[in-house]
Protein backbone atom coordinates (compact mmCIF):
# COMPACT_ATOMS: atom_id res chain seq x y z
CA UNK A 1 0.00 0.00 0.00
CA UNK A 2 2.86 2.27 0.68
CA UNK A 3 4.91 2.07 -2.80
CA UNK A 4 1.26 1.65 -4.79
CA UNK A 5 -0.13 5.08 -3.09
CA UNK A 6 3.29 6.72 -3.66
CA UNK A 7 3.31 6.06 -6.99
CA UNK A 8 0.17 6.25 -8.14
CA UNK A 9 0.30 9.75 -6.51
CA UNK A 10 3.35 10.75 -8.09
CA UNK A 11 2.28 9.39 -11.87
CA UNK A 12 -1.25 11.41 -11.30
CA UNK A 13 0.22 14.68 -10.48
CA UNK A 14 3.24 13.98 -13.24
CA UNK A 15 1.03 13.29 -16.27
CA UNK A 16 -0.86 16.34 -15.19
CA UNK A 17 1.77 18.47 -15.72
CA UNK A 18 2.57 17.05 -18.80
CA UNK A 19 -1.18 17.67 -19.90
CA UNK A 20 -0.92 21.27 -18.67
CA UNK A 21 3.16 21.59 -20.80
CA UNK A 22 1.73 20.15 -23.64
CA UNK A 23 -1.73 22.09 -24.04
CA UNK A 24 0.08 25.56 -23.22
CA UNK A 25 -0.44 26.95 -26.95
CA UNK A 26 -4.59 26.78 -25.83
CA UNK A 27 -4.50 28.05 -22.75
CA UNK A 28 -1.23 29.60 -21.89
CA UNK A 29 -3.15 33.50 -22.29
CA UNK A 30 -4.52 32.84 -18.97
CA UNK A 31 -2.08 30.17 -17.41
CA UNK A 32 1.24 31.61 -18.29
CA UNK A 33 3.72 33.41 -15.95
CA UNK A 34 5.13 35.78 -18.20
CA UNK A 35 8.96 37.18 -18.75
CA UNK A 36 8.92 41.22 -16.70
CA UNK A 37 11.12 43.17 -14.25
CA UNK A 38 8.66 42.62 -11.11
CA UNK A 39 10.00 41.92 -8.04
CA UNK A 40 10.29 37.89 -7.53
CA UNK A 41 10.16 37.31 -11.30
CA UNK A 42 13.82 35.20 -12.34
CA UNK A 43 12.71 33.30 -15.36
CA UNK A 44 13.83 34.29 -18.82
CA UNK A 45 10.55 32.57 -20.58
CA UNK A 46 6.71 32.33 -19.95
CA UNK A 47 6.16 29.23 -17.56
CA UNK A 48 2.48 27.95 -16.97
CA UNK A 49 1.75 28.61 -13.26
CA UNK A 50 -0.83 26.33 -12.59
CA UNK A 51 1.18 23.40 -11.12
CA UNK A 52 -1.11 23.23 -8.44
CA UNK A 53 -4.16 22.29 -10.49
CA UNK A 54 -1.80 18.96 -11.08
CA UNK A 55 -0.74 18.57 -7.48
CA UNK A 56 -3.92 18.99 -6.86
CA UNK A 57 -5.13 16.16 -8.91
CA UNK A 58 -2.13 14.22 -7.85
CA UNK A 59 -3.48 14.14 -3.98
CA UNK A 60 -7.00 13.45 -5.09
CA UNK A 61 -6.28 10.57 -6.78
CA UNK A 62 -3.69 9.08 -4.61
CA UNK A 63 -6.06 10.18 -1.33
CA UNK A 64 -8.76 8.19 -3.10
CA UNK A 65 -6.69 5.30 -4.07
CA UNK A 66 -5.52 5.18 0.11
CA UNK A 67 -8.85 5.37 1.13
CA UNK A 68 -10.32 2.78 -0.85
CA UNK A 69 -7.89 0.48 0.76
CA UNK A 70 -9.97 0.11 3.48
CA UNK A 71 -7.44 1.80 5.79
CA UNK A 72 -10.14 4.10 7.38
CA UNK A 73 -8.35 7.09 5.33
CA UNK A 74 -10.90 7.70 3.29
CA UNK A 75 -12.75 10.05 5.37
CA UNK A 76 -9.50 11.96 6.67
CA UNK A 77 -8.76 12.54 3.16
CA UNK A 78 -12.45 13.63 1.77
CA UNK A 79 -12.85 16.07 4.28
CA UNK A 80 -8.90 17.27 3.93
CA UNK A 81 -9.40 17.35 0.50
CA UNK A 82 -12.94 19.55 0.85
CA UNK A 83 -10.89 21.95 3.52
CA UNK A 84 -7.96 22.38 1.04
CA UNK A 85 -10.61 23.79 -1.66
CA UNK A 86 -10.47 27.53 -0.68
CA UNK A 87 -7.02 28.32 0.10
CA UNK A 88 -6.00 26.22 -3.41
CA UNK A 89 -9.10 28.13 -5.29
CA UNK A 90 -7.92 31.80 -3.76
CA UNK A 91 -4.58 31.24 -5.07
CA UNK A 92 -5.54 28.98 -8.37
CA UNK A 93 -7.58 32.13 -9.61
CA UNK A 94 -5.04 34.74 -8.66
CA UNK A 95 -2.76 32.52 -10.93
CA UNK A 96 -5.55 32.88 -13.62
CA UNK A 97 -6.78 36.60 -12.92
CA UNK A 98 -3.98 38.53 -11.12
CA UNK A 99 -7.06 40.07 -8.84
CA UNK A 100 -7.00 38.37 -5.76
CA UNK A 101 -5.68 40.05 -3.26
CA UNK A 102 -2.94 39.00 -0.20
CA UNK A 103 -5.52 39.98 2.18
CA UNK A 104 -8.18 37.84 0.54
CA UNK A 105 -5.94 34.66 0.15
CA UNK A 106 -5.17 34.83 3.90
CA UNK A 107 -8.67 35.06 5.05
CA UNK A 108 -9.72 32.01 2.71
CA UNK A 109 -6.32 30.34 4.43
CA UNK A 110 -8.44 30.65 7.86
CA UNK A 111 -11.82 29.51 6.57
CA UNK A 112 -9.88 26.51 5.25
CA UNK A 113 -8.83 26.06 8.84
CA UNK A 114 -12.00 26.33 10.54
CA UNK A 115 -13.16 23.36 8.05
CA UNK A 116 -10.84 21.07 9.43
CA UNK A 117 -11.13 22.66 12.99
CA UNK A 118 -14.97 21.67 13.19
CA UNK A 119 -15.49 18.89 10.66
CA UNK A 120 -11.72 17.04 11.77
CA UNK A 121 -10.75 18.22 15.22
CA UNK A 122 -7.99 19.29 14.06
CA UNK A 123 -6.88 21.79 16.63
CA UNK A 124 -4.17 23.29 18.66
CA UNK A 125 -4.38 21.41 21.86
CA UNK A 126 -0.69 22.11 23.09
CA UNK A 127 2.08 25.13 23.24
CA UNK A 128 4.53 23.21 25.22
CA UNK A 129 4.05 25.55 28.58
CA UNK A 130 2.15 23.65 30.62
CA UNK A 131 0.89 27.06 32.70
CA UNK A 132 -0.67 28.58 29.16
CA UNK A 133 -1.91 24.61 28.51
CA UNK A 134 -3.58 24.20 31.15
CA UNK A 135 -5.15 27.70 31.98
CA UNK A 136 -5.14 29.44 28.96
CA UNK A 137 -5.51 27.22 26.13
CA UNK A 138 -8.84 26.23 27.82
CA UNK A 139 -10.79 29.01 27.63
CA UNK A 140 -13.40 28.26 24.55
CA UNK A 141 -12.50 30.24 21.26
CA UNK A 142 -8.31 30.04 22.44
CA UNK A 143 -7.81 26.78 20.90
CA UNK A 144 -10.14 27.83 17.71
CA UNK A 145 -7.86 31.12 17.05
CA UNK A 146 -4.66 29.67 17.73
CA UNK A 147 -5.53 26.80 15.13
CA UNK A 148 -6.93 29.22 12.80
CA UNK A 149 -3.95 31.87 13.20
CA UNK A 150 -1.42 28.34 12.73
CA UNK A 151 -2.74 26.67 9.67
CA UNK A 152 -3.94 29.75 8.12
CA UNK A 153 -0.42 31.26 8.65
CA UNK A 154 1.66 28.76 7.48
CA UNK A 155 -0.28 28.43 4.84
CA UNK A 156 0.18 32.03 3.67
CA UNK A 157 3.90 31.77 4.83
CA UNK A 158 5.06 29.12 2.22
CA UNK A 159 4.09 31.29 -0.53
CA UNK A 160 6.41 33.75 0.54
CA UNK A 161 9.44 31.17 -0.36
CA UNK A 162 7.70 30.14 -3.85
CA UNK A 163 10.43 32.39 -5.66
CA UNK A 164 13.01 30.10 -6.96
CA UNK A 165 12.98 26.85 -8.95
CA UNK A 166 12.32 24.08 -6.26
CA UNK A 167 12.94 26.15 -3.63
CA UNK A 168 9.06 25.42 -1.95
CA UNK A 169 8.54 21.82 -3.37
CA UNK A 170 11.87 20.79 -2.55
CA UNK A 171 11.34 22.34 0.84
CA UNK A 172 7.77 20.30 1.07
CA UNK A 173 9.41 17.27 0.38
CA UNK A 174 12.12 17.67 3.43
CA UNK A 175 9.42 18.57 5.66
CA UNK A 176 7.31 15.73 4.71
CA UNK A 177 10.09 13.15 4.77
CA UNK A 178 10.93 14.40 8.33
CA UNK A 179 7.36 13.99 9.04
CA UNK A 180 6.73 10.38 7.83
CA UNK A 181 10.02 9.48 9.88
CA UNK A 182 8.49 10.66 13.33
CA UNK A 183 4.95 9.20 12.26
CA UNK A 184 6.69 6.00 11.57
CA UNK A 185 8.46 5.61 14.75
CA UNK A 186 5.23 6.51 16.51
CA UNK A 187 3.11 3.53 14.54
CA UNK A 188 1.08 6.69 13.48
CA UNK A 189 0.37 5.02 9.87
CA UNK A 190 -2.52 7.45 8.52
CA UNK A 191 -0.32 10.24 9.09
CA UNK A 192 2.53 8.30 7.68
CA UNK A 193 0.36 7.55 4.70
CA UNK A 194 -0.53 11.10 4.29
CA UNK A 195 2.97 12.22 3.90
CA UNK A 196 3.86 9.56 1.80
CA UNK A 197 0.89 10.63 -0.84
CA UNK A 198 1.14 13.95 -0.60
CA UNK A 199 5.04 13.61 -1.39
CA UNK A 200 4.39 11.51 -4.19
CA UNK A 201 1.97 13.99 -5.98
CA UNK A 202 4.67 16.95 -5.01
CA UNK A 203 7.69 15.17 -6.55
CA UNK A 204 5.45 14.32 -9.58
CA UNK A 205 5.08 18.30 -10.19
CA UNK A 206 8.88 18.71 -8.96
CA UNK A 207 10.28 16.82 -11.38
CA UNK A 208 9.03 19.52 -14.01
CA UNK A 209 9.97 22.50 -11.99
CA UNK A 210 13.27 21.46 -10.71
CA UNK A 211 16.15 22.65 -12.02
CA UNK A 212 14.40 23.86 -15.39
CA UNK A 213 11.16 25.52 -14.35
CA UNK A 214 9.06 24.06 -17.39
CA UNK A 215 5.99 24.66 -14.56
CA UNK A 216 5.33 26.78 -12.05
CA UNK A 217 2.92 25.52 -8.52
CA UNK A 218 1.52 28.73 -8.46
CA UNK A 219 0.18 30.51 -5.87
CA UNK A 220 -2.59 27.99 -5.80
CA UNK A 221 0.49 25.34 -5.69
CA UNK A 222 1.72 27.19 -2.73
CA UNK A 223 -0.93 28.26 -0.93
CA UNK A 224 -1.94 24.07 -0.74
CA UNK A 225 1.22 23.05 0.12
CA UNK A 226 1.35 25.01 3.24
CA UNK A 227 -1.97 24.47 4.15
CA UNK A 228 -1.33 20.73 4.24
CA UNK A 229 2.10 20.74 6.03
CA UNK A 230 0.17 22.97 8.71
CA UNK A 231 -2.54 20.64 8.98
CA UNK A 232 -0.14 17.73 9.02
CA UNK A 233 1.90 19.65 11.65
CA UNK A 234 -1.38 20.21 14.09
CA UNK A 235 -1.94 16.20 13.57
CA UNK A 236 1.58 15.34 14.82
CA UNK A 237 0.93 16.87 17.71
CA UNK A 238 -2.31 16.43 18.59
CA UNK A 239 -2.03 12.43 18.16
CA UNK A 240 1.10 11.81 19.54
CA UNK A 241 1.65 13.28 23.31
CA UNK A 242 5.51 13.03 23.40
CA UNK A 243 6.10 15.42 20.33
CA UNK A 244 6.77 18.65 21.63
CA UNK A 245 4.54 21.01 19.84
CA UNK A 246 7.73 22.67 18.86
CA UNK A 247 8.81 20.22 16.51
CA UNK A 248 6.50 21.15 13.77
CA UNK A 249 7.30 24.78 14.47
CA UNK A 250 11.36 24.32 14.85
CA UNK A 251 10.80 22.13 11.22
CA UNK A 252 8.92 24.69 9.73
CA UNK A 253 10.85 27.90 11.04
CA UNK A 254 12.35 28.71 7.65
CA UNK A 255 9.18 30.20 6.02
CA UNK A 256 7.44 31.53 9.43
CA UNK A 257 10.05 33.73 10.22
CA UNK A 258 10.84 34.32 6.47
CA UNK A 259 7.21 35.97 6.81
CA UNK A 260 7.78 38.01 10.10
CA UNK A 261 11.28 38.82 9.22
CA UNK A 262 10.06 40.47 5.91
CA UNK A 263 6.93 41.88 7.66
CA UNK A 264 8.66 44.13 10.20
CA UNK A 265 11.22 44.66 7.28
CA UNK A 266 8.58 46.26 5.48
CA UNK A 267 7.20 48.06 7.71
CA UNK A 268 10.32 49.73 9.17
CA UNK A 269 10.34 51.01 5.15
CA UNK A 270 7.72 53.97 5.23
CA UNK A 271 7.41 53.61 1.30
CA UNK A 272 6.91 49.77 1.46
CA UNK A 273 3.70 47.87 2.38
CA UNK A 274 3.56 44.68 4.47
CA UNK A 275 1.63 43.31 1.80
CA UNK A 276 3.70 44.12 -1.10
CA UNK A 277 6.15 41.78 -2.71
CA UNK A 278 10.03 43.28 -3.48
CA UNK A 279 12.93 41.75 -4.08
CA UNK A 280 14.76 42.06 -1.00
CA UNK A 281 14.32 38.31 0.36
CA UNK A 282 16.85 36.03 2.10
CA UNK A 283 16.77 34.09 -1.34
CA UNK A 284 17.10 37.08 -3.54
CA UNK A 285 20.42 38.06 -1.75
CA UNK A 286 21.65 34.60 -2.14
CA UNK A 287 20.37 34.59 -6.03
CA UNK A 288 22.43 37.88 -6.62
CA UNK A 289 25.33 36.69 -4.35
CA UNK A 290 25.54 33.58 -6.84
CA UNK A 291 24.92 35.35 -9.93
CA UNK A 292 27.77 38.57 -9.73
CA UNK A 293 29.89 37.05 -7.00
CA UNK A 294 30.04 33.52 -8.22
CA UNK A 295 29.47 33.49 -11.71
CA UNK A 296 26.66 31.06 -12.25
CA UNK A 297 24.98 31.29 -15.39
CA UNK A 298 21.35 33.01 -15.02
CA UNK A 299 19.77 30.04 -16.48
CA UNK A 300 21.66 28.06 -13.48
CA UNK A 301 21.41 30.13 -10.66
CA UNK A 302 17.76 29.66 -10.06
CA UNK A 303 17.85 25.81 -9.12
CA UNK A 304 21.26 26.46 -7.36
CA UNK A 305 19.89 29.39 -4.97
CA UNK A 306 16.85 26.35 -4.06
CA UNK A 307 19.77 24.10 -3.91
CA UNK A 308 21.94 26.36 -1.12
CA UNK A 309 19.07 26.96 0.97
CA UNK A 310 17.88 23.35 0.97
CA UNK A 311 21.06 21.63 1.82
CA UNK A 312 21.23 24.32 4.62
CA UNK A 313 18.21 23.33 6.03
CA UNK A 314 18.86 19.57 6.61
CA UNK A 315 21.39 19.67 9.72
CA UNK A 316 18.67 21.68 11.64
CA UNK A 317 15.77 19.53 10.65
CA UNK A 318 17.87 16.43 11.38
CA UNK A 319 18.52 17.82 15.00
CA UNK A 320 15.05 19.04 15.74
CA UNK A 321 13.96 15.34 14.52
CA UNK A 322 16.76 13.38 17.23
CA UNK A 323 15.26 16.18 19.28
CA UNK A 324 11.22 16.16 18.79
CA UNK A 325 10.40 15.22 22.59
CA UNK A 326 12.24 17.86 23.72
CA UNK A 327 10.84 21.56 24.18
CA UNK A 328 14.13 22.93 25.17
CA UNK A 329 16.32 21.43 23.07
CA UNK A 330 13.80 22.87 20.20
CA UNK A 331 13.61 26.41 21.65
CA UNK A 332 17.04 26.48 21.33
CA UNK A 333 17.08 25.60 17.99
CA UNK A 334 14.63 27.51 16.78
CA UNK A 335 15.87 30.99 18.18
CA UNK A 336 19.14 30.29 17.30
CA UNK A 337 18.10 29.82 13.35
CA UNK A 338 16.42 33.46 13.78
CA UNK A 339 18.95 34.57 15.19
CA UNK A 340 21.46 33.02 12.38
CA UNK A 341 19.04 34.13 9.88
CA UNK A 342 19.29 38.05 10.60
CA UNK A 343 23.00 37.27 10.67
CA UNK A 344 23.11 35.91 7.50
CA UNK A 345 20.93 38.38 5.89
CA UNK A 346 22.56 41.52 7.36
CA UNK A 347 25.77 40.07 6.00
CA UNK A 348 24.62 39.46 2.52
CA UNK A 349 22.91 42.32 2.35
CA UNK A 350 26.36 44.67 2.88
CA UNK A 351 27.46 42.76 0.38
CA UNK A 352 25.33 42.85 -2.39
CA UNK A 353 24.95 46.85 -1.48
CA UNK A 354 28.97 47.01 -1.58
CA UNK A 355 29.57 45.46 -4.80
CA UNK A 356 26.25 45.55 -6.70
CA UNK A 357 25.95 48.00 -9.90
CA UNK A 358 22.20 47.40 -9.62
CA UNK A 359 20.12 49.91 -7.44
CA UNK A 360 17.58 47.49 -6.63
CA UNK A 361 19.73 45.81 -4.57
CA UNK A 362 20.80 48.45 -2.12
CA UNK A 363 18.39 47.85 1.06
Amino acid sequence: MVFSSFLIAFTASALACVAVIATVRIHGRYTNDEVSSQPQKFHERAVPRVGGAALFVGLAVGGAWFGMGGDGGLYMAKWAGLAALPVFLGGFVEDLTKRVTARDRLLLSFLSAAIVYYELGVQVTRLGSPWFDQNILTYPGVSLVLSLVMIGGVAHSTNLIDGFHGLLGGFAVLVLLFFSIVAHNLNDYSLFMYCVIFGGALLGVLVFNFPLGRIFLGDGGAYLVGFLLALFSVLLVKNSPTISPWYPLTILIYPIFETIFSIARKTMRSNSSAMEPDQFHLHMLIHHLLYKKAKISRKWCNPATSAVILVALVPKMIVATMAASSTDVLVIIAVGFCVLYILVYRMLSVICSDNSEDESVRL
